[in-house]
């Protein structure tokens, strides 16, 4: 009977925590590395505006990924090295998915107080921050506008203000970046922002003329914005530069067939297939 009443009382006590309570904690240990190391590490608390570090990598810090009662923590943390060009990340703490086992477990007791008052509703994902760092010198600017704040990534999965942030990093780095242009362009496109889609792609174009994909580009913004005879003109520059770009055909068959001038649709988006383009392929007049 003892026995029975003390399972008892250990199963109510474990139904009364939050679930993310009892299998992690908010705090996370976060390695800190740059190339070359002995660079200056300033920690940020947003959440605060406390300095919370200011120390030499390589450093291992520990931060918690709360900043109180239902408040996720925030940081920026800032890299530098004389001669080297300064590099800032941000680490913010997200939900921690064992809070929803609370749902399973832990009930409103842990929604609402123990795992929001402990901290642990929030987690920090990133293992560490490994960064290369580069000289500041032109090479070196362009270097990191190419390989770390291209945008790339962030467009393909469509964080759009993600890809917009990058970019513009690396513009200001590096001025004369072409793609940065574009990748910016097409993330404010998708963000129904037309006006500086089109500021962006024409300074892409005016750095670097004799590129084919741009003009496709502007072509498709001219279409979005009711102006069909400049993007057939933008898609015709496309092909005249790269005839066998199968994107730019279906552009503009793709605009053909809603102009209802289906004989030049079909002509364009059939050879768009030939040339490899699927969409084209799977395309129905």
């Amino acid at each position: 009977m003892k026995r029975f009443f003390i399972a008892v009382v250990m199963l109510s006590v474990y139904l009364c925590s939050g679930c993310a309570s009892i299998v992690s904690s908010s705090n996370k240990v976060l390695p800190i590395m740059t190339q070359p190391d002995e660079a200056s590490c300033e920690i940020l608390n947003l959440s605060t505006g406390n300095l919370e570090v200011k120390t030499k990598t390589p450093f291992t810090a520990t931060l918690d990924a709360s900043s109180g009662f239902f408040q996720n923590a925030r940081y920026k943390i800032k890299l530098t090295k004389e001669g080297y060009l300064p590099y800032e990340t941000h680490i913010d703490g997200k939900i921690n998915g064992w809070y929803f086992g609370n749902v399973v477990f832990g009930g409103l007791i842990g929604i609402l107080l123990v795992d929001p008052a402990s901290g642990a509703m929030w987690k920090i994902y990133d293992d560490n921050i490994n960064v290369k760092l580069y000289r500041d010198t032109p090479e070196g600017r362009v270097s990191m506008a190419t390989e770390k704040y291209n945008g790339e990534e962030a467009l393909k999965r469509q964080d759009y203000d993600g890809a917009i942030d990058d970019t513009t990093y690396g513009i200001s780095v590096y001025p004369e970046f072409y793609d940065g242009f574009c990748v910016r362009s097409a993330s404010y496109a998708a963000k129904g922002d037309m006006d500086k889609a089109m500021e962006d792609i024409n300074k892409a174009i005016s750095l670097k003329p004799e590129m084919h994909k741009a003009y496709r580009n502007r072509g498709e913004l001219f279409v979005k914005t009711g102006k069909p005879d400049k993007a057939i003109e933008d898609f015709n520059k496309a092909l005249a530069l790269k005839p066998d770009y199968a994107e730019a055909l279906f552009s503009r068959g793709y605009l053909y067939n809603s102009q209802n001038n289906i004989e030049l649709a079909k002509a364009d988006i059939t050879l768009a297939c030939k040339k490899g383009f699927r969409r084209a392929c799977n395309f129905q007049f």
